[in-house]
């Protein structure tokens, strides 16, 4: 966690030109870029909670560049602009979900929550940055509402897959059983997502209108 804390101060105060080299490891490789960053050969890669940073950052300035409203199926209101103005955090509070719901589903792996963590903040952080470059600007051109069921359904799609690809080169044992855990787990921290997300804006409704 000391190294965590060290990272995510260097996300802060630093960038680094081997994010270039990241970004392409984690489209073919994601799972040994993690594993590598948890057995210490670190200089190969840009620290995964400094890449989760930036590529959150980029997504939330494209998100508030485009208009793009993600929270519109949701519905209208102060709790809806709220959450709109800070999808960073949203997006950001989805790592260590996704940690956790690894922890419970990897529990034969023993590794700690911190390591689950790393492969969350790279997986994580490269969605980030797809939704910044392919999805917004795809609901951007065709106008489409968040809410539309297909690209919805197809972005899902494409985010669990990823997962359970990632996971499979993490996590040792079967990698055809990884992978099948792995997109169950990416299905449920989205669902998990999904209802925080109407939790608050219900409370934030009802206090809005008592």
């Amino acid at each position: 966690m000391r190294e965590i804390g060290q990272d995510l101060l260097h996300a802060i105060t630093h960038a680094d030109h081997s994010i270039f080299a990241l970004i392409r490891g984690l489209l073919t490789r994601p799972g040994y870029v993690a594993r590598d960053f948890i057995d210490g050969r670190r200089k190969r890669h840009f620290g995964p909670f400094a890449f989760l940073v930036i590529s959150i950052g980029l997504a939330s300035a494209v998100i508030l560049l485009s208009g793009v409203q993600w929270f519109s199926p949701f519905g209208h209101g102060r709790a809806g602009d709220v959450l709109q103005r800070h999808i960073n955090l949203v997006i950001l509070l989805q790592a260590p979900l996704l940690a956790a719901i690894c922890t419970a589903f990897f529990r034969g792996v023993r590794r700690s929550f911190a390591e689950h963590l790393v492969l969350a903040a790279y997986a994580s952080g490269f969605r980030a940055l797809f939704i910044a470059l392919v999805e917004t600007p795809v609901f951007a051109a065709t106008g489409a509402e968040a809410a539309d069921p297909s690209l919805v359904i197809g972005f899902q799609v494409i985010w669990c897959v990823y997962f359970a690809f990632a996971a499979s080169q993490f996590y040792g044992g079967s990698r055809a059983w990884s992978a099948i855990k792995a997109g169950f787990t990416a299905a449920s921290s989205q669902i998990i997502t999904i209802a925080l997300i109407m939790a608050v804006l219900y409370v934030g409704t009802r206090l809005g209108n008592p």
